[in-house]
């Protein structure tokens, strides 16, 4: 491959911190820094980075070692989070952890990165002594199925026995009582969900009676769902979100590389509204040093509202509380036409506002289909007795008789193009892998995933869930991945999972997502369901190897005998797909089902046939 000189520089620019001349280098040493004291040094971090948000590049440079981060006790609201790191109203930053350990305790956010450009974050790890969640290994389980005896390092999580329920102390003495949040059980060996599991998969754990035993032992008395076998170890999550790891909000070029995050008391890394972002080796797993099975809260990453392009590479999660990679856009409902030009927007958490002149799509209500584009003129909070009760949007063009109660907004601008690569998606995680939602280009290749839940979700919701993620994808290309047994618990409907919130008038309504393909990939797979689409216009399946295993044990669920599983899809090729037999086992079913569609939306072709069954055929033919 020819590579230019500007190609090369650009590269070189990419992988290193800057390249500016004028760029201020400081080890942090030089400011009375030391590691592996055990001292405090958020203080002196929030000076340095205040000393230099003058438009100066900035380079602090760690020794390698460990650095403490404590919560600033002079901060006015004791409730807000501490940012170790507060990057804000910066341009050129880079933090360079030299294999360093930055250790956070109590409620913190490591980092916070926002209105800033080039910013770059790289090799270090992020930790907590007193982590959020609490582990246990079950010992015994009682024969009559009502108590279970649990083995808790009190050193790593502290814990007490109150008027007969356990509770977790965490660091700064806050006591959250056991299934505060919610749990998840792990095999002994290697440290996966256990198969046929999800959420609370042991019953009402948070109403169990507690008591210490001689043996040192908690015992907890309650009606147990099942039995797991001794040795399987338990996380507690005490809450959920709380505070994120590494934090980015309205900023660009950010690059996050050689980065470890084994516990933060929410996602990992999110981002809100940012534009061009890289992570290149940034692990979010749980620390095998510590013989944890949990690493973070809620997702490992997150992307919300964000454009220009992501790029995921080389990235490995385990023991995270949620989704590997979430990106989407934001739907906004529209309560209320105000005027011929200005729309009231409904008020939910998870808004993130349009900017004057961005472009948006008119998305109508019940369809889900986007039509017209209109550009923001103004965008402003709309107050009741100073509550805010909503958001004002006012465009250029005149809306009459445009609108109607139900409708949403999408962000044209606000769709990222997403590249995720070499990445390892490991079944030690709860739920999913990769969550995308963008009419971007979207590239998924070359990654290996041994997920719970499906492996590839790709979705939509106008509102049903309260969430009103966006991005009715137009261009997807999943390429050359393994997956390895995947879908072995309930999140999902097959290891690629296609499953927008819509409802359709008749047979005819448009689709929802276009133009997705499916192609080279190889399944080594337990079970039938492989993919599972609705709503799809221009769907590919082709090329791809299928590899019985017995690894897992088969689902007993009927919904889930089918390979491929079709609704209301359209232009639907599958071909050249390999399925012979291994060792003598083959590949169960074989079979493609359809449901309202036409006979010529489907075209198959090449070795591998899918028999094509309706909706309640169940058979292993």
């Amino acid at each position: 491959m020819r590579i230019t000189l500007i190609s090369f520089l650009l590269l070189l620019l990419n992988s290193t911190c800057f390249g500016q001349q004028d760029t201020v280098t400081i080890d942090v040493t030089e400011r009375g820094i030391r590691p592996d004291i055990g001292d405090n040094i958020e203080p002196k971090i929030r000076d340095l980075l205040k000393e230099n948000r003058n438009g100066r590049y900035l380079k602090l440079v760690f020794p390698r070692g460990k650095y403490h981060f404590f919560p600033n006790p002079e901060r006015e609201d004791s409730s807000d989070a501490t940012r170790g790191f507060d990057i804000q109203d910066t341009l050129g930053v880079c933090i360079d952890g030299q294999g360093s350990e930055f250790v956070f305790h109590e409620t913190m956010i490591p980092f916070n990165v926002q209105n800033s450009v080039n910013i770059t974050l790289r090799n270090f790890s992020i930790d907590w002594d007193r982590p959020f969640i609490a582990q246990a290994e079950i010992v015994k389980c009682g024969d009559d199925s009502l108590s279970l005896d649990l083995k808790i390092d009190k050193n790593e999580y502290p814990y007490e026995i109150k008027n007969d329920t356990l509770y977790f102390i965490g660091e700064d003495g806050v006591k959250s009582k056991i299934g505060d949040g919610y749990n998840n059980i792990f095999n002994a060996g290697d440290k996966d969900i256990v198969c046929g599991t999800a959420d609370n998969p042991l019953g009402e754990i948070w109403k169990a009676k507690a008591e210490l035993l001689k043996n040192g032992l908690v015992r907890l008395r309650f009606k147990l769902s099942m039995k797991p076998a001794p040795g399987t170890l338990i996380a507690l999550y005490h809450h959920y979100y709380i505070a994120d790891g590494i934090q980015l909000i309205q900023s660009r070029r950010l690059r996050l590389e050689q980065i470890n995050i084994y516990h933060a008391l929410s996602m990992g890394v999110s981002a809100s509204d940012c534009e061009d972002i890289t992570l290149k080796q940034v692990n979010i797993k749980a620390n095998k040093e510590k013989n944890r099975v949990f690493s973070t809260l809620a997702d490992a990453t997150h992307f919300s509202g964000c454009k220009g392009r992501i790029v995921i590479d080389s990235c490995e999660v385990t023991g995270a509380g949620d989704d590997f990679v979430n990106i989407h856009g934001m739907y906004a409902p529209v309560v209320k036409v105000l005027g011929d030009h200005e729309v009231l927007l409904k008020k939910h958490n998870r808004y993130i506002g349009f900017k004057p002149g961005e472009k948006v799509w008119r998305v109508d209500a019940a369809t889900m289909q986007r039509w017209e584009i209109l550009s923001v003129a103004e965008h402003a909070d709309s107050l009741k007795n100073d509550t805010l009760v909503g958001y004002r949007v006012r465009f250029t063009e005149d809306i009459s008789g445009i609108f109607k109660s139900g409708d949403v907004l999408e962000n044209i601008d606000k769709n990222p193009d997403v590249e995720i690569t070499n990445c390892l998606v490991m079944k030690g995680s709860r739920a999913r892998g990769i969550l995308v939602s963008s009419p971007g280009k979207v590239r998924i290749s070359n990654n290996r995933f041994h997920t719970a839940g499906a492996a590839i979700l790709i979705e939509g919701d106008r509102g049903g869930k309260e969430y009103y993620e966006s991005g009715a994808v137009r261009d997807v290309a999943i390429e050359n991945n393994e997956f390895d047994n995947c879908f072995t618990s309930e999140w999902g409907q097959a290891v690629i999972s296609i499953t927008p919130d819509t409802s359709w008038k008749d047979a005819a309504s448009p689709a929802y997502h276009h133009n997705i393909r499916i192609i080279g990939n190889t399944f080594k797979h337990f079970d039938y369901a492989l993919l599972y689409a609705r709503s799809v216009d221009t769907l590919v399946f082709s090329s791809n190897k299928m590899i019985p295993t017995n690894t897992y044990p088969r689902s007993s669920n009927k919904k889930l005998k089918r390979n491929v599983y079709l609704d209301r899809c359209q232009h639907v090729t599958i071909g050249d797909n390999i399925c012979d037999p291994i060792g003598g086992v083959a590949f169960p079913g074989k079979n493609v089902w359809v449901e309202h569609m036409e006979d010529a939306d489907l075209k198959q072709y090449g070795p591998c046939p899918l028999k094509v069954s309706p909706p309640e055929d169940s058979s292993d033919d």
